[in-house]
């Protein structure tokens, strides 16, 4: 049996061979977790040198070019049969008229044949349709068919000149790119539809129509969270048929007054050249075949596709403005002060009202399985809590080792 002298000497043995222990596992601990390192370094190494192999045999092959196919447009216009409800498709009348069926070789184009002629003359104005702005020296510089990739290059451009414009963009391209519709309406231009897939509205049924415009308008209410009430029908074609229907829907038709032709020039060497020229020549008044109504302003027509043509704004807008020349939206320059239907908002959700925070934590949640976010939970309180039994344990051994001494 032990001495009672003994009794301390034996808990501080116990206690010395303990505490090794204790380092022994602290150390094999270490040495696992320095051996998951070494395997996530290991991997990585693999992996980069995987590349490294691949970029070299990539390297080695001259002759084979890398095709970049873009991502395809739906042009496939949605249909809605709720979009017909409370619309008169019978009180709109006319005809369909297919494509080529408006091309006259006599056409005359005085008023007397416009109608039958649509593609030769264009259709007859009517006092509703807009052409150009009111007053004398203003400008409304207006973009069709977008958005596209050069559109943000434009927004660009707009915003360094303090421009504000109008962007008639189609259906099928918004949805493509609704951040570049919402920053355009943010900035402060004008948003009208140009229909869903740029078709002639008027080789369409009434039903056909109303969906064109339908989609268009859902499309960019989810973007902006309001709907257009302008609207540029495709290749400035609409007859009576088209235009009842617009109406009943709440649009203003917007046509235009001059028309670089950038469509028809943008690829050729002095293209650039001719746009602005066409800008020159309206208002030195040599170029007034289009300004029906006699309008003291302009509404301008070019496509936010073409770079070329994008390029040109500056020069434009700087040549136009020495002459005395104001810059707006086509609302604006007609004193309407309601470009969108406000009455029907979409709801749009403030990404400043979530914290960057909460947005990572939301998106962690929502793409980890919750077996994985419980294995390594479970991992981690293990890991956590093997070290601190053991120095608790140690702990208390060596209080009662210190107890020794006072028996």
């Amino acid at each position: 049996m032990l001495s009672r002298k003994r009794i301390p000497f034996t808990w501080i043995t116990l206690l010395i061979i303990l505490l090794i222990v204790n380092v022994v596992v602290a150390k094999k601990h270490k040495h696992h977790d320095d051996d998951d390192d070494d395997d996530d370094n290991d991997r990585k190494d693999r992996k980069d040198r995987d590349d490294d192999k691949k970029k070299d045999e990539g390297d080695k092959i001259e002759t084979t070019p890398v095709v970049v196919v873009p991502t395809p447009i739906d042009y496939k216009t949605p249909i809605n049969k709720e979009w017909l409800e409370g619309i008169d498709l019978e009180g709109a009348g006319g005809e369909i008229r297919p494509v080529g069926s408006g091309i006259c070789e006599d056409a005359k184009c005085d008023g007397s044949d416009n109608d039958r002629c649509f593609e030769s003359c264009g259709n007859t104005p009517t006092e509703d349709d807009i052409y150009g702005c009111r007053d004398p020296k203003t400008w409304a510089l207006t973009f069709d068919d977008g958005p596209s990739n050069y559109t943000s290059k434009l927004l660009d451009i707009l915003d360094e000149l303090d421009v504000k414009a109008t962007f008639v963009v189609m259906g099928a391209h918004a949805k493509m790119y609704p951040d570049i519709i919402r920053r355009a309406y943010e900035a402060g231009h004008q948003i009208a539809s140009h229909t869903y897939s740029h078709p002639h509205l008027m080789s369409l049924s009434s039903e056909e129509i109303v969906y064109e415009i339908k989609a268009t308008e859902e499309v960019i209410q989810e973007a902006i969270g309001v709907k257009p009430s302008f609207i540029r029908p495709p290749y400035g074609e609409a007859d009576a048929r088209v235009k009842h229907l617009l109406k009943q829907m709440g649009y203003k038709v917007l046509m235009w007054n001059v028309d670089p032709t950038d469509y028809d020039v943008y690829m050729l060497e002095d293209g650039g050249r001719q746009i602005v020229r066409s800008f020159d020549k309206a208002v030195d008044g040599s170029y007034n075949g289009l300004n029906v109504h006699e309008d003291l302003g302009y509404i301008s027509l070019q496509h936010d596709l073409y770079e070329e043509s994008i390029k040109q704004i500056p020069r434009i807008v700087k040549r136009m403005k020495i002459r005395g020349y104001q810059f707006m939206t086509a609302s604006e320059c007609i004193d309407n002060e309601e470009p969108q239907d406000r009455d029907t908002r979409a709801i749009i959700f403030n990404a400043q009202d979530t914290s960057p925070e909460e947005i990572v934590k939301e998106n962690n949640a929502a793409t980890t399985p919750d077996n994985v976010v419980s294995n390594v939970e479970q991992t981690s309180d293990a890991t956590t809590s093997l070290p601190s039994y053991s120095i608790c344990f140690t702990f208390v051994l060596a209080l009662i080792s210190m107890s020794g001494f006072f028996i």
